[in-house]
């Protein structure tokens, strides 16, 4: 235990320095780049400025893009849980989807409906998810679609906590988790079925089969476990793109979390009065918010890895 928590220790202070780093860039650049937006300051004191608001006193500005420039942390308050809950459940769905797909593939190796979920698999990975998200708005939104399903695919933006409304809170996440989930599952399936062919032939395996034990069992306990590992691997390294994929998601369905407004501060939305201008401030508020969920994710990939293989914790955790 005291090995795991200096390790722990380990990894919280260099996300922590690679946040700094990730702040120094992205308060930074702009000033290098854009000094007439910031007459009178020099870069590093300004940036420097900047930082010490931002991580000391929780103070990242003004979105001035917004009627009224309203305070940043103001609107982060209303929309991070909604951007928790949306990327938790499609990680949660995506990697058991595909992991679960895997093995059902991997038991019925070369027939019609393995083939087939391979090439959906294919498909919907190669399909970038605000195509297959307004598609499916397109088809099944109750005012316009082709086939109009109230409820799921309006797009409207609304919100409410689980413990305060479930139904609205799960109409509204309940076809993004399944359009940001679907391109990991894909993913996952792909790698872990790779993986399990290459296991199915290992000698204790075929031991196991020939002891009588159920094919299903023998997948769950012999086969799958050691592909977990490099399962969890490709999750770590796949979280940046997935947290690019939760905000083109947010923008498609009109989800109230604080990436939907990364559309607007990139001067793509008019204001009331049809003008539109590039909100920095927004945009490395936004910034800041990605390098945390990527670090925090991060951290927790390697937490799973630790757990998963026991190889992991003696080469990482001495003593």
């Amino acid at each position: 235990m005291t090995g795991l928590l200096r390790w722990l220790m380990r990894r919280l202070a260099l996300g922590a320095l690679t946040l700094l780093a990730v702040a120094v860039l992205t308060y930074g650049i702009p000033r290098v780049l854009l000094p007439e937006r910031y007459p009178g300051d020099s870069v590093l004191a300004g940036t420097w400025h900047d930082l010490q608001r931002g991580f000391l006193h929780f103070d990242w500005g003004r979105a001035c893009g917004w009627h009224g420039c309203p305070p940043v942390r103001a609107m982060f308050a209303r929309g991070f849980a909604a951007d928790l809950w949306l990327i938790g459940g499609a990680l949660v769905l995506g990697i058991a989807g595909g992991v679960l797909g895997a093995m059902w593939c991997a038991r019925r190796h070369r027939t019609r409906r393995a083939r087939a979920m391979e090439a959906v698999a294919t498909a919907t990975y190669c399909t970038p998810v605000y195509v297959s998200g307004l598609g499916l708005i397109l088809l099944f939104n109750s005012s316009f679609g082709l086939a109009r399903i109230p409820g799921l695919f309006d797009a409207n933006p609304q919100w409410a906590e689980p413990w305060t409304d479930p139904w609205v809170w799960f109409k509204v996440l309940a076809v993004p988790w399944l359009v940001l989930a679907a391109p990991l599952a894909a993913m996952c399936l792909r790698l872990t079925l790779a993986l399990l062919r290459e296991e199915a032939d290992a000698p204790y395996v075929q031991t196991a089969h020939a002891k009588g034990v159920a094919p299903r069992r023998v997948m769950s306990r012999h086969v799958a476990p050691p592909a977990y590992t490099q399962t969890a691997s490709f999750v770590g390294v796949s979280i940046p793109p997935i947290v690019l994929n939760l905000i083109l998601v947010e923008w498609v369905f009109a989800v109230p979390g604080f990436f939907a407004n990364m559309q607007r501060a990139t001067g793509k939305v008019l204001d009331v009065y049809g003008n539109s201008a590039t909100d920095i401030t927004m945009i490395q508020a936004v910034s800041m918010w990605s390098a945390v969920l990527i670090v925090s994710l991060g951290i927790a990939v390697d937490l799973a890895l630790v757990r998963l293989d026991p190889r992991i914790r003696t080469a990482s955790l001495p003593g």
